[in-house]
């Protein structure tokens, strides 16, 4: 019993101080600091699925893993499939959060819900 003691009285100042040394790691400086949230996707092209909707027609069209750029945190573009009538809209560029999430009106009355995964291709 006295040697659980000892024991003990030597093992908790010990595990005490073992706490107090940890050193803190400074956090990294965020990249696009100015956004409210962290910006994880870099300047590149990334896989997404693009919702179209007419505002006038209602009418929905959904592209499924086409690719999006971006860059500064920003979707600049969407490059849609050859012969599609989406290429000729000019699109308002629009910022995208940490979920991929992002909402581009273009100026033919269509605006472009866009769900992109961060899996550069």
């Amino acid at each position: 019993m006295l040697r659980l003691l000892i024991f003990l009285g030597l093992l908790i100042p010990t595990l005490g101080y073992s706490q107090q040394t940890k050193v803190k790691k400074p956090l990294p400086e965020k990249k696009n600091a100015h956004l409210p949230y962290a910006c994880i996707f870099e300047d590149g092209a990334y896989p997404a699925t693009v919702i179209q909707r007419n505002t006038m027609t209602k009418d929905s069209t959904v592209f499924a893993r086409i690719a999006v750029e971006i860059e500064g945190c920003l979707v600049i573009g969407i490059r849609f499939p050859k012969g599609s009538k989406f290429l000729q809209d000019t699109l308002q560029i629009n910022d995208i959060d940490d979920l991929g999430n992002s909402i581009i009106q273009g100026k033919n009355g269509n605006y472009y819900v866009i769900q992109a995964k961060y899996e550069p291709f």
